[in-house]
Protein backbone atom coordinates (compact mmCIF):
# COMPACT_ATOMS: atom_id res chain seq x y z
CA UNK A 1 0.00 0.00 0.00
CA UNK A 2 1.48 3.14 -0.82
CA UNK A 3 1.91 5.91 1.94
CA UNK A 4 0.04 9.16 1.87
CA UNK A 5 2.44 11.47 -0.24
CA UNK A 6 4.47 8.77 -1.92
CA UNK A 7 2.41 8.92 -4.94
CA UNK A 8 0.23 11.83 -5.93
CA UNK A 9 -3.37 10.57 -7.65
CA UNK A 10 -5.69 13.19 -9.59
CA UNK A 11 -8.45 14.99 -8.02
CA UNK A 12 -10.96 16.29 -10.90
CA UNK A 13 -13.94 18.79 -10.77
CA UNK A 14 -16.79 17.01 -12.90
CA UNK A 15 -17.83 19.53 -15.76
CA UNK A 16 -19.30 22.97 -14.57
CA UNK A 17 -21.28 21.80 -11.80
CA UNK A 18 -19.02 24.08 -8.88
CA UNK A 19 -18.73 27.07 -11.45
CA UNK A 20 -22.33 29.07 -10.90
CA UNK A 21 -22.15 28.62 -7.43
CA UNK A 22 -18.18 30.26 -7.45
CA UNK A 23 -19.45 33.08 -10.38
CA UNK A 24 -22.75 33.81 -8.00
CA UNK A 25 -20.54 34.34 -4.78
CA UNK A 26 -17.89 36.32 -6.41
CA UNK A 27 -20.37 38.29 -8.21
CA UNK A 28 -21.94 38.93 -4.78
CA UNK A 29 -18.65 40.39 -3.50
CA UNK A 30 -18.47 42.53 -6.11
CA UNK A 31 -21.40 44.12 -5.29
CA UNK A 32 -21.42 44.70 -1.45
CA UNK A 33 -17.99 46.22 -2.84
CA UNK A 34 -19.48 48.67 -4.80
CA UNK A 35 -21.99 49.17 -2.47
CA UNK A 36 -19.55 50.11 0.71
CA UNK A 37 -17.71 52.01 -2.00
CA UNK A 38 -20.95 54.17 -2.90
CA UNK A 39 -21.85 54.56 0.92
CA UNK A 40 -18.77 55.74 1.80
CA UNK A 41 -18.53 58.22 -1.27
CA UNK A 42 -22.03 59.23 -0.44
CA UNK A 43 -21.24 60.64 2.85
CA UNK A 44 -18.65 62.11 1.34
CA UNK A 45 -20.21 63.39 -1.70
CA UNK A 46 -19.11 67.42 -0.77
CA UNK A 47 -15.31 66.28 -1.68
CA UNK A 48 -16.41 64.97 -5.34
CA UNK A 49 -17.37 67.74 -8.34
CA UNK A 50 -18.60 67.29 -11.90
CA UNK A 51 -15.78 67.91 -14.10
CA UNK A 52 -18.90 69.34 -16.96
CA UNK A 53 -20.63 70.61 -14.42
CA UNK A 54 -18.98 72.05 -11.28
CA UNK A 55 -21.57 73.42 -9.70
CA UNK A 56 -24.04 71.15 -9.53
CA UNK A 57 -24.20 69.09 -6.41
CA UNK A 58 -23.70 65.04 -7.03
CA UNK A 59 -26.70 62.72 -6.74
CA UNK A 60 -26.67 59.62 -5.50
CA UNK A 61 -27.34 58.23 -9.06
CA UNK A 62 -23.86 60.18 -10.21
CA UNK A 63 -22.07 58.71 -6.97
CA UNK A 64 -23.10 54.96 -7.88
CA UNK A 65 -21.39 55.96 -11.68
CA UNK A 66 -18.66 56.79 -9.69
CA UNK A 67 -18.35 53.97 -7.66
CA UNK A 68 -18.07 51.57 -10.23
CA UNK A 69 -16.06 52.92 -12.79
CA UNK A 70 -13.62 53.37 -10.33
CA UNK A 71 -13.63 50.36 -8.44
CA UNK A 72 -13.49 48.40 -12.07
CA UNK A 73 -11.05 50.61 -13.48
CA UNK A 74 -12.76 52.42 -15.79
CA UNK A 75 -11.93 55.92 -14.51
CA UNK A 76 -13.71 58.27 -17.52
CA UNK A 77 -12.25 61.31 -14.81
CA UNK A 78 -15.54 63.23 -16.02
CA UNK A 79 -16.34 63.01 -11.67
CA UNK A 80 -13.47 63.70 -9.50
CA UNK A 81 -12.42 63.90 -5.93
CA UNK A 82 -11.40 67.45 -5.10
CA UNK A 83 -10.85 67.77 -1.17
CA UNK A 84 -7.48 66.26 0.43
CA UNK A 85 -10.10 64.08 2.54
CA UNK A 86 -12.31 62.43 -0.42
CA UNK A 87 -8.53 62.27 -2.38
CA UNK A 88 -7.62 60.22 1.19
CA UNK A 89 -10.41 58.19 0.81
CA UNK A 90 -9.97 57.27 -2.96
CA UNK A 91 -6.37 56.41 -1.97
CA UNK A 92 -6.79 54.51 0.93
CA UNK A 93 -10.33 52.66 0.60
CA UNK A 94 -11.07 52.40 -3.18
CA UNK A 95 -7.65 51.80 -4.08
CA UNK A 96 -7.15 48.30 -1.86
CA UNK A 97 -10.65 47.35 -3.26
CA UNK A 98 -10.31 47.97 -6.67
CA UNK A 99 -6.90 45.09 -6.10
CA UNK A 100 -9.76 42.60 -4.45
CA UNK A 101 -12.03 43.11 -7.80
CA UNK A 102 -9.35 42.56 -10.04
CA UNK A 103 -7.96 39.81 -8.35
CA UNK A 104 -11.76 38.46 -8.51
CA UNK A 105 -12.01 38.62 -11.86
CA UNK A 106 -8.41 37.02 -12.39
CA UNK A 107 -8.93 34.25 -10.39
CA UNK A 108 -12.60 33.70 -12.38
CA UNK A 109 -10.97 34.15 -15.73
CA UNK A 110 -8.20 31.29 -14.47
CA UNK A 111 -10.94 29.09 -13.48
CA UNK A 112 -13.20 28.99 -16.65
CA UNK A 113 -10.26 28.93 -18.74
CA UNK A 114 -6.65 27.78 -17.88
CA UNK A 115 -7.96 25.20 -15.18
CA UNK A 116 -11.33 23.84 -17.01
CA UNK A 117 -8.80 23.35 -20.17
CA UNK A 118 -6.43 21.25 -17.56
CA UNK A 119 -8.95 19.45 -16.34
CA UNK A 120 -10.54 18.42 -19.49
CA UNK A 121 -7.04 17.13 -20.00
CA UNK A 122 -6.95 15.00 -17.16
CA UNK A 123 -10.40 13.51 -17.39
CA UNK A 124 -8.81 12.32 -21.09
CA UNK A 125 -6.08 10.80 -19.53
CA UNK A 126 -7.88 8.84 -16.89
CA UNK A 127 -10.37 7.67 -19.43
CA UNK A 128 -7.62 6.48 -21.53
CA UNK A 129 -5.80 4.21 -18.57
CA UNK A 130 -9.02 3.09 -16.83
CA UNK A 131 -10.24 -0.87 -17.37
CA UNK A 132 -11.49 -2.97 -14.82
CA UNK A 133 -11.30 -0.79 -12.15
CA UNK A 134 -13.17 -0.28 -8.64
CA UNK A 135 -15.27 2.88 -8.20
CA UNK A 136 -16.09 4.00 -4.80
CA UNK A 137 -18.44 6.34 -4.50
CA UNK A 138 -18.69 8.62 -1.22
CA UNK A 139 -15.27 9.03 0.32
CA UNK A 140 -16.80 9.02 3.95
CA UNK A 141 -15.42 6.96 6.81
CA UNK A 142 -16.31 3.78 5.38
CA UNK A 143 -15.37 4.92 2.04
CA UNK A 144 -11.77 5.81 2.93
CA UNK A 145 -11.65 2.33 5.06
CA UNK A 146 -12.27 0.79 1.21
CA UNK A 147 -10.05 2.18 -0.57
CA UNK A 148 -7.60 1.61 1.97
CA UNK A 149 -8.10 -2.08 2.07
CA UNK A 150 -8.10 -2.19 -1.57
CA UNK A 151 -4.88 -0.93 -1.68
CA UNK A 152 -3.68 -3.51 0.91
CA UNK A 153 -5.09 -6.03 -0.65
CA UNK A 154 -2.54 -5.39 -3.98
CA UNK A 155 -4.80 -3.34 -5.76
CA UNK A 156 -3.28 -0.68 -8.21
CA UNK A 157 -3.88 3.00 -7.15
CA UNK A 158 -4.45 2.78 -11.05
CA UNK A 159 -7.32 0.98 -10.32
CA UNK A 160 -9.54 2.84 -8.06
CA UNK A 161 -11.50 5.78 -8.35
CA UNK A 162 -13.65 7.84 -5.90
CA UNK A 163 -16.38 10.01 -6.77
CA UNK A 164 -17.19 12.14 -4.16
CA UNK A 165 -19.32 15.48 -3.65
CA UNK A 166 -17.07 17.27 -1.26
CA UNK A 167 -14.20 18.82 -2.48
CA UNK A 168 -11.80 18.35 0.38
CA UNK A 169 -12.88 14.17 0.51
CA UNK A 170 -11.67 14.42 -3.10
CA UNK A 171 -8.27 15.51 -2.10
CA UNK A 172 -7.63 13.60 0.66
CA UNK A 173 -8.68 10.45 -1.66
CA UNK A 174 -5.92 11.81 -4.47
CA UNK A 175 -3.81 12.13 -1.28
CA UNK A 176 -3.67 8.11 -1.34
CA UNK A 177 -2.74 7.65 -5.43
CA UNK A 178 -6.01 6.90 -6.82
CA UNK A 179 -8.09 9.41 -8.91
CA UNK A 180 -11.03 11.32 -7.41
CA UNK A 181 -13.69 12.99 -9.14
CA UNK A 182 -16.27 15.53 -7.72
CA UNK A 183 -19.06 15.45 -8.67
CA UNK A 184 -22.61 13.70 -8.02
CA UNK A 185 -22.52 9.89 -8.12
CA UNK A 186 -26.57 9.50 -9.36
CA UNK A 187 -25.91 11.47 -12.23
CA UNK A 188 -24.90 8.74 -15.34
CA UNK A 189 -22.11 11.29 -16.57
CA UNK A 190 -20.34 11.40 -13.23
CA UNK A 191 -20.01 7.38 -13.61
CA UNK A 192 -19.59 7.49 -17.67
CA UNK A 193 -16.46 10.23 -16.23
CA UNK A 194 -15.81 6.76 -13.93
CA UNK A 195 -15.37 4.62 -16.88
CA UNK A 196 -18.25 2.50 -15.37
CA UNK A 197 -18.54 0.63 -18.64
CA UNK A 198 -15.21 -1.07 -18.12
CA UNK A 199 -15.10 -1.02 -14.10
CA UNK A 200 -15.83 -4.68 -12.46
CA UNK A 201 -17.06 -3.00 -8.68
CA UNK A 202 -18.85 -0.34 -7.61
CA UNK A 203 -18.74 0.43 -3.62
CA UNK A 204 -21.66 2.90 -2.49
CA UNK A 205 -21.24 4.66 0.48
CA UNK A 206 -23.34 7.63 0.86
CA UNK A 207 -25.02 8.72 3.71
CA UNK A 208 -28.68 8.48 2.65
CA UNK A 209 -30.71 5.15 1.52
CA UNK A 210 -32.76 6.70 -1.18
CA UNK A 211 -29.62 8.37 -2.31
CA UNK A 212 -27.50 4.84 -1.98
CA UNK A 213 -30.86 2.87 -4.31
CA UNK A 214 -29.96 5.42 -7.40
CA UNK A 215 -26.49 5.18 -7.23
CA UNK A 216 -26.83 0.93 -7.93
CA UNK A 217 -29.83 1.63 -10.13
CA UNK A 218 -27.88 4.15 -12.13
CA UNK A 219 -24.54 1.95 -12.26
CA UNK A 220 -26.71 -1.14 -12.62
CA UNK A 221 -28.12 0.93 -15.96
CA UNK A 222 -24.93 1.68 -17.18
CA UNK A 223 -23.20 -1.75 -16.25
CA UNK A 224 -25.00 -4.77 -16.00
CA UNK A 225 -22.21 -7.26 -15.44
CA UNK A 226 -20.68 -4.85 -12.61
CA UNK A 227 -20.82 -6.07 -9.05
CA UNK A 228 -22.62 -3.66 -6.18
CA UNK A 229 -21.72 -3.51 -2.74
CA UNK A 230 -23.98 -1.18 -0.61
CA UNK A 231 -22.36 0.27 2.77
CA UNK A 232 -25.82 0.28 4.24
CA UNK A 233 -26.66 -3.64 3.36
CA UNK A 234 -23.58 -4.68 4.75
CA UNK A 235 -23.03 -1.76 7.68
CA UNK A 236 -26.91 -2.51 8.99
CA UNK A 237 -26.38 -6.27 9.73
CA UNK A 238 -23.21 -5.47 11.58
CA UNK A 239 -25.29 -2.97 13.56
CA UNK A 240 -27.57 -5.33 14.25
CA UNK A 241 -25.33 -8.12 15.32
CA UNK A 242 -23.93 -5.70 17.97
CA UNK A 243 -26.87 -5.03 19.59
CA UNK A 244 -27.26 -8.86 21.28
CA UNK A 245 -23.37 -9.96 20.34
CA UNK A 246 -20.51 -8.72 22.04
CA UNK A 247 -17.51 -9.91 20.50
CA UNK A 248 -18.99 -11.11 17.38
CA UNK A 249 -18.83 -8.00 15.37
CA UNK A 250 -14.94 -7.19 16.64
CA UNK A 251 -13.98 -10.52 15.05
CA UNK A 252 -15.46 -10.37 12.27
CA UNK A 253 -14.30 -6.84 11.87
CA UNK A 254 -10.42 -8.39 12.31
CA UNK A 255 -11.49 -10.76 9.64
CA UNK A 256 -12.27 -8.42 7.30
CA UNK A 257 -9.18 -6.28 8.06
CA UNK A 258 -5.84 -6.80 5.74
CA UNK A 259 -3.09 -8.10 8.11
CA UNK A 260 -4.98 -9.09 11.10
CA UNK A 261 -5.04 -12.22 11.96
CA UNK A 262 -8.00 -14.22 9.57
CA UNK A 263 -8.81 -13.74 6.17
CA UNK A 264 -11.22 -15.15 3.69
CA UNK A 265 -10.17 -16.50 0.19
CA UNK A 266 -12.15 -17.57 -2.55
CA UNK A 267 -11.31 -20.75 -5.16
CA UNK A 268 -12.74 -21.27 -8.54
CA UNK A 269 -13.25 -24.91 -9.08
CA UNK A 270 -11.47 -25.78 -12.75
CA UNK A 271 -11.85 -29.02 -15.06
CA UNK A 272 -9.54 -31.36 -12.68
CA UNK A 273 -11.92 -30.62 -9.54
CA UNK A 274 -15.29 -31.44 -11.21
CA UNK A 275 -16.96 -33.91 -9.14
CA UNK A 276 -14.72 -33.77 -6.09
CA UNK A 277 -16.34 -32.50 -2.40
CA UNK A 278 -14.38 -29.59 -0.61
CA UNK A 279 -12.77 -32.14 1.09
CA UNK A 280 -11.11 -33.73 -1.70
CA UNK A 281 -9.63 -30.43 -3.61
CA UNK A 282 -6.18 -30.62 -2.44
CA UNK A 283 -5.87 -26.65 -2.85
CA UNK A 284 -8.21 -26.39 0.48
CA UNK A 285 -6.40 -29.21 2.55
CA UNK A 286 -6.05 -27.51 5.90
CA UNK A 287 -8.43 -24.46 4.90
CA UNK A 288 -11.79 -23.99 7.50
CA UNK A 289 -14.25 -23.88 4.54
CA UNK A 290 -17.40 -21.72 4.89
CA UNK A 291 -19.88 -22.66 1.96
CA UNK A 292 -19.89 -22.25 -1.56
CA UNK A 293 -21.57 -21.24 -4.50
CA UNK A 294 -22.85 -24.33 -6.42
CA UNK A 295 -24.84 -23.75 -10.18
CA UNK A 296 -25.64 -20.25 -8.86
CA UNK A 297 -26.74 -21.34 -5.50
CA UNK A 298 -25.39 -20.39 -2.05
CA UNK A 299 -24.57 -23.30 -0.03
CA UNK A 300 -23.65 -23.02 3.40
CA UNK A 301 -21.13 -25.00 5.16
CA UNK A 302 -23.41 -27.16 7.08
CA UNK A 303 -24.48 -28.65 3.48
CA UNK A 304 -21.03 -28.63 1.97
CA UNK A 305 -19.96 -32.31 3.12
CA UNK A 306 -20.89 -34.77 0.54
CA UNK A 307 -21.76 -32.17 -2.07
CA UNK A 308 -19.98 -32.68 -5.61
CA UNK A 309 -18.68 -29.28 -6.54
CA UNK A 310 -18.81 -28.68 -10.29
CA UNK A 311 -16.41 -26.65 -12.54
CA UNK A 312 -16.89 -22.86 -12.35
CA UNK A 313 -18.09 -23.67 -8.97
CA UNK A 314 -16.64 -21.12 -6.18
CA UNK A 315 -15.35 -22.10 -2.63
CA UNK A 316 -14.78 -19.73 0.34
CA UNK A 317 -12.76 -20.11 2.81
CA UNK A 318 -10.84 -19.01 6.19
CA UNK A 319 -7.23 -18.78 6.21
CA UNK A 320 -4.14 -17.06 8.48
CA UNK A 321 -3.18 -15.09 5.95
CA UNK A 322 -5.50 -13.28 3.20
CA UNK A 323 -4.19 -14.55 -0.79
CA UNK A 324 -5.82 -13.62 -3.89
CA UNK A 325 -8.07 -16.21 -5.35
CA UNK A 326 -7.18 -18.97 -6.78
CA UNK A 327 -8.04 -20.13 -9.99
CA UNK A 328 -8.77 -23.51 -11.05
Amino acid sequence: MPRRGERQGISIVMGYESVVPDLVRRLMMVLVLIALVTLVLWLDRAGLRDSAHPERPLELPDVVYFAVVTITTVGYGDIVPVTPRARLISTFLVTPMRIVVLILFFGTAYELVFQRYREAYRMRRLKGRLANHTIVCGYGVKGHATVEELLCFGHSPDEIVVIDASADAARDAARLGVAALRGDATKEATLEAAVIEKAIDIVVDVDRDDTTVLICLTAKHLNPEICVVAAPVSGGRMLAIATHLTHAPRFVDDILSFGRGLGFGEYRLGHADAGRTASEIPVLSGKLVLGAYHGGRTVTYERLPGLRLQEGDVVIYLQAKPESAHEG
